[in-house]
């Protein structure tokens, strides 16, 4: 009998998506199935500092980056507690698990958190939740897959 792989970190990415409700199924099953620690992953594309105004007033380029990753952080800790309000409840039958909430491009962060984290699987939904989305958590998923250093799973719903 061949020697069965064992996880000891699924990594779940979420958009909140029909996708992602099914791949987290999958990574709920997965990470019982090898006792593994879930991470539960959410990537928030950042503040544009070139937008930002205070008071109708035009900032610098230092001010206007140093307020947008001020408003960053305010609302990476907004979707941390979103993340936790719609898993928390969900994982209480999984032993290990935490939350994360990172700021950047999608793929990018995916990979570079898989890579310092030791991610063994990692399991995303194939595309996003608004037809906008869509196209962009597609590429998430293709850009994934082909870079990682662990296996990927990805999914889609049988509904779309």
């Amino acid at each position: 009998m061949a020697n069965q792989i064992k996880y000891k970190n699924i990594l779940f990415c979420t958009d909140y998506s029909q996708d992602a409700e099914v791949a987290f199924i999958h990574a709920f099953d997965q990470t019982n199935k090898h006792n593994a620690r879930l991470h539960i992953l959410s990537v928030m594309i950042p503040v544009n500092p070139c937008g930002i105004q205070i008071f109708k007033k035009p900032l610098s380029q230092s001010q206007s980056k140093t307020e947008s990753e001020k408003l960053d952080e305010y609302y990476r800790l907004q979707e941390l507690g979103g993340l936790k309000k719609v898993y928390n409840k969900r994982c209480q039958k999984i032993k290990n698990y935490k939350f994360i909430v990172k700021v950047g491009s999608p793929d990018v962060e995916i990979l570079r958190y898989s890579e310092q984290n030791n991610i063994d699987m990692i399991i995303l939904g194939t595309a996003g939740r608004r037809e906008s989305k869509r196209t962009t958590f597609i590429r998430t998923a293709a850009n994934v897959s082909k870079y990682a250093d662990c296996q990927v799973i990805t999914i889609g719903s049988p509904k779309q």
